[in-house]
């Protein structure tokens, strides 16, 4: 079976798989919003997806994302795929609790490498959107002057629109994201000083 879907909140995606396999459903793959599911055991595995601390050169990444994933299934985990900088990960339920950061300090690095993830994407598509609204301004507007016709009548004017209401919303969607990371990891750095 294939579902498709977008996540950008990372608990929310682990809750939708494991909701999913508790109705017997085992996500065995990740492609662009469509995930791939089996039958399964109801509830036979836990799902955690991750985004690990791997850094450096490139030509290194490939070696230590392996040595990340040999980690992980050292402690009885198994790898499911990986899509970009995200790998999924399941455990046999009946093998214990799987969670990959049990403590606040680690989960804080985590969100701090998600945080920092939507703002460089953010702030890209906010370059995109000011560079596009820009080019968009100067030809409406020669077009408009010159024709004195509405904007609609312009050659794929409606399409430019769309376009440029998509990239907004990608941008305000990737800076949002960014403010509710802040807020969990302010939320979590509280804690470890023990404010909550």
């Amino acid at each position: 079976m294939r579902k498709f879907r977008l996540y950008f909140d990372k608990e929310k995606e682990e809750a939708w798989l494991n909701e999913m396999c508790s109705q017997g459903w085992a996500m065995t793959g990740f492609f662009l919003g469509m995930y791939t599911f089996v039958p399964c055991e109801f509830g036979k595995y836990t799902y955690q997806v991750d985004m690990p601390p791997i850094s450096g050169k490139l030509y290194m990444r490939d070696k230590k994302k392996r040595e990340y994933i040999e980690f992980v299934e050292s402690t009885g985990a198994e790898y499911v795929c990986s899509w970009g900088l995200w790998l999924f990960f399941r455990k046999e339920a009946v093998k214990g609790e799987f969670k990959l950061y049990t403590d606040s300090e680690s989960q804080i690095r985590l969100y701090q490498r998600v945080r920092l993830m939507f703002l460089l994407i953010g702030l890209y598509d906010l370059w995109v959107c000011m560079f596009n609204t820009l080019n968009f301004w100067n030809y409406a507007g020669d077009y408009l002057l010159v024709r004195h016709e509405k904007l609609l009548d312009l050659d794929g004017g409606l399409i430019l629109v769309f376009g440029l209401a998509v990239v907004y919303l990608m941008t305000s969607v990737m800076l949002g994201m960014v403010a509710r990371l802040t807020i969990k990891i302010r939320r979590l750095k509280g804690r470890t000083r023990g404010f909550f």
